[in-house]
């Protein structure tokens, strides 16, 4: 192992480390392929999502948690794939009865199941992944989603938010971006100085670490 490996094998632990710290999952993977069932496997392990909103066209089960109705058919919604791998999820899905989207989620924001996101870089110090939200489906498909799953290249991670600044940088300086930085699932304390998660978006964060 050379020392640039070290030094990196290092990083993507502490990035592990402190990603779990704020209730994120975080799973290696040997191939895209793999990652991809992992998605499916998720989808099928959780109960079916609650709808949250008006939505009529969508065909409901039983009252869940909170007496709302739930889905009968879960969604998958990845956005950023591309053809030759949304192709690979959307097959996964149909065997398993589930629904895969990669546009039009603004007709399902009474909300989905799983929601897939492709990381820009990741941060080892917080344990926090950059996402490029400028695309509207790419923003929802992390925030009305239950669980959600961040594909993220070993290779993209760095030691801490300092020395992603010049990045950081490059996308203010194409005018305007939506570019998030998500450490864990959505939680708040605002009421009652309560800790919550979920209240604003996902219950479930798992990040994908992927070899190049």
């Amino acid at each position: 192992m050379s020392p640039g490996d070290s030094v990196k094998t290092t990083v993507v632990d502490t990035f592990r480390a402190k990603a779990e710290a704020v209730n994120a999952i975080v799973q290696e993977v040997p191939s895209k392929a793999a990652a991809l069932q992992y998605i499916v496997d998720v989808c099928a392990s959780k109960s079916p999502a609650e709808i949250l909103a008006d939505e009529p066209d969508a065909e409901q089960g039983p009252p869940g948690p909170n007496n709302m109705p739930t889905r009968v058919k879960r969604i998958v919604a990845a956005p950023e794939l591309d053809d030759a791998d949304f192709a690979t999820l959307s097959a996964a899905c149909e065997a398993k009865g589930f629904i895969c989207l990669r546009n039009g989620l603004r007709k399902h924001l009474a909300g989905i199941d799983v929601g897939v996101s492709t990381g820009i870089l990741g941060v080892a110090a917080s344990g926090t992944c950059m996402v490029n939200c400028d695309k509207e489906d790419v923003r929802l498909a992390g925030m009305i989603c239950e669980i959600h799953v961040v594909f993220l290249r070993k290779s993209t991670i760095h030691p801490d938010l300092p020395s992603i600044a010049s990045q950081l940088r490059q996308r203010i300086g194409e005018g305007v971006t939506y570019t998030t930085l998500i450490s864990g699932p959505s939680r708040t304390a605002d009421i009652e100085r309560v800790a919550a998660v979920g209240v604003h978006g996902p219950l479930e964060l798992h990040v994908i670490l992927l070899e190049d």
